[in-house]
This record gives structure tokens, C-alpha cells and sequence, in this order.
């Protein structure tokens, strides 16, 4: 047998296993979510979903409503930023920077399967 046929039938073999893959295995959803960014992102999004009450009214008085800022927590390009976050014990603080946006950054607790906002971070609007 030539080598020119073997190579040939090497990559008839390949292909093969290539549509036999990719039948049995196209339709998965892969998430790569190694780095610790993605990781904590990843977390936050599948718990349960609340707003404290001071970022509610940071959110009035920015225009927005609730529906719009979990829009942005679930769809979003957020940034988790680890030294300003508080990351020892049960719960955790996670300050988290979000991109084109009418607020900077906002504080999210995570405790147990809770999810909530805290605080949102914006110039021009100040709640007690």
C-alpha cells in the first residue's frame, strides 16, 4: 500500500469521526468558566435574584426599573473586581464593574442561594 493511499484513508477515518462527533455531541452547550471571573459571574447568575431597598431608590433616581437592571446582571459584560470585594466567611461582597452603563459599578451580596444588590455606584444619585 502506497503511503499516499494510507494518508488517505487515515483522513477519510478522520472525517468520519469528525461527523460521528459532532452528531453525537453538536447540540451541547459548553460554557468555558475556568478563570475566577467567569466562575463568580457564572455562580452569582444562577441564584435567586433581589434588590435591597437602598438600591432600589438608587435605580428611581437613575431611571431605571428593576426588570432593566437584571437584564443587565443576567445578559451583561460584567467585570468582578476582587480587591474591593469582600470574599472571607459564609457571605461574600462582590463589587462588580459593569461597561456602558449609566452607573459605574454595584455591590451584590452572596449568601447562601440569595443574589441581592446592595448598593449601586453611580455619581449622581445618592441614597441612604
Amino acid at each position: 500500500m502506497s503511503m499516499l493511499r494510507r494518508i488517505l484513508l487515515y483522513l477519510v477515518g478522520v472525517g468520519f469521526g469528525i461527523i460521528a462527533s459532532m452528531f453525537f455531541f453538536g447540540d451541547r452547550d459548553l460554557d468555558f468558566s475556568y478563570l475566577p471571573n467567569a466562575r463568580t459571574v457564572k455562580h452569582l447568575r444562577n441564584q435567586n435574584f433581589s434588590i435591597s431597598e437602598r438600591a432600589m431608590c438608587q435605580l428611581n433616581c437613575l431611571g431605571l426599573n428593576a426588570s432593566s437592571f437584571e437584564k443587565v446582571f443576567k445578559d451583561g459584560n460584567l467585570d468582578v473586581d476582587f480587591t474591593a470585594s469582600d470574599v472571607e466567611g459564609m457571605c461574600r461582597t462582590y463589587r462588580i464593574e459593569v461597561d456602558q452603563q449609566s452607573y459605574d459599578s454595584f455591590m451584590l451580596d452572596d449568601c447562601d442561594s440569595l443574589s441581592k444588590v446592595l448598593s449601586i455606584e453611580s455619581s449622581s444619585c445618592v441614597c441612604e
